[in-house]
């Protein structure tokens, strides 16, 4: 298992654990997915390098960003969402997520309110985003790999896909 699929795992636990009001917390939410709300989904958005240890791993700040929705027509929803944000913030105060390769606790914690877009204008959203520091090791591919031929590109409306070995 890679230390991403290990951290995120551990996010959900540990949010799930310290956040009881919340229905529903996922990494990584598929479009178009129901969800029982209170929610809260995220995930990492970006990675920069971090500061190396000199043991052997990578070191990597990576930014995560969560959204808390909370349906519109619920008693006071603004206000529950800026309290489930609120206590976002507290879970994340000196978390380490229970892994040995998270070597500093969150940093740069922001929340504040988000206009919801179209398909989500029935919520109230709050987002919370912060910084954290790991490292990882050797990756592993956690999917089966997949037989030659697999990915293709289409590369001028119209015409057929082409395989990248077919590109030369």
């Amino acid at each position: 298992m890679s230390e991403l699929t290990t951290l995120h795992d551990a996010i959900t636990r540990i949010i799930s654990e310290r956040m009881p009001r919340v229905l529903h917390v996922e990494q990584f939410p598929e479009l178009d997915a129901q969800v029982n709300t209170p929610a809260l989904l995220y995930g990492i958005t970006d990675m920069t390098l971090g500061t190396d240890r000199g043991e052997g791993k990578t070191a990597l700040i990576g930014r995560f960003q969560s959204c808390i929705l909370v349906d519109a027509d619920r008693p006071k929803a603004s206000l529950q969402a800026a309290i489930l944000a609120a206590q976002m913030t507290t879970v994340l105060k000196d978390q380490w997520w229970g892994v040995d390769f998270v070597t500093g606790p969150p940093e740069q914690v922001h929340a504040q309110p988000e206009a919801p877009t179209q398909e989500l204008e029935q919520f109230v959203m709050w987002s919370v985003q912060w910084i954290q520091p790991f490292e990882v090791g050797e990756f592993t591919w956690p999917w089966p790999d997949e037989p030659p031929g697999s990915l293709v590109f289409n590369i001028e409306p119209g015409d057929e896909p082409v395989a990248p070995e077919e590109l030369s």
